[in-house]
């Protein structure tokens, strides 16, 4: 399956994975065509101990 067109993208995902993060929504934010060229993620991860 193919994910991204720019490999950079994956690396950036990758880092924010190995950081902890992990993505829980992803969605078109181009609401006037409904074009998915644009797109919004949403990540959370547990709040670090203080």
């Amino acid at each position: 399956m193919k994910t991204w067109e720019d490999p950079r993208r994956a690396e950036e995902l990758n880092r924010l994975g190995d950081e902890g993060w992990e993505l829980v929504s992803i969605t078109s934010i181009n609401f006037k065509t409904g074009a998915t060229d644009h797109i919004g993620m949403v990540f959370k991860r547990e709040k670090a101990a203080q």
